[in-house]
């Protein structure tokens, strides 16, 4: 988006008044390709890294077991304040400087997280996975729809959790 935003052979023609010249095949593309990018990003990798953060933390440790909880305070606080951000900020620089200026500054901090993140990759815990992912969905709509009308109990310690 911040190619087809800020290089001039990238964008489409100016309207001229009431006709507006149709994009390029390439101009197309490219935007194309950007909301594609921007989808992926979204719904592929953002899910993906609260549950990566909190494999982090080890929760048989009480010291970990507060960092993991503090992890998320921090995780979600950051994540509101680069939604606000990007409602306002980049809006208003968008807005009155340009758009090739107002893709860059978000593409600029997400190349700079990318390096940060591989960067530090040697020092992460990875988690072994646990089977397959879509039984143990099966497995909880089965449960879900078996225990349908049971009463859940008011001691929470009756409750089962791994």
């Amino acid at each position: 988006m911040t190619l087809s935003a800020s290089v001039p052979a990238l964008q489409p023609p100016s309207c001229l008044r009431t006709v507006c010249p149709e994009a390029s095949l390439l101009q197309y593309g490219i935007f194309f390709v950007g909301l594609y990018m921007i989808a992926l990003g979204t719904g592929g990798i953002k899910p993906c890294v609260s549950s990566f953060g909190a494999d982090q933390f080890d929760d048989t440790d009480p010291a970990e077991r507060a960092k993991k909880g503090s992890f998320f305070n921090w995780f979600y606080f950051c994540i509101n304040i680069g939604s606000f951000i990007s409602g306002t900020i980049i809006v208003w620089i968008q807005d009155n400087t340009g758009w090739g200026i107002g893709f860059a500054i978000p593409t600029i901090f997400m190349a700079l997280a990318i390096s940060f993140f591989f960067t530090a990759s040697n020092k992460y815990r990875f988690q072994k996975p646990g089977g397959s992912p879509l039984i143990r969905v099966c497995q909880v709509v089965i449960a879900a729809f078996r225990k349908w009308h049971i009463e859940v109990p008011h001691d929470t310690s009756l409750l089962y959790e791994v």
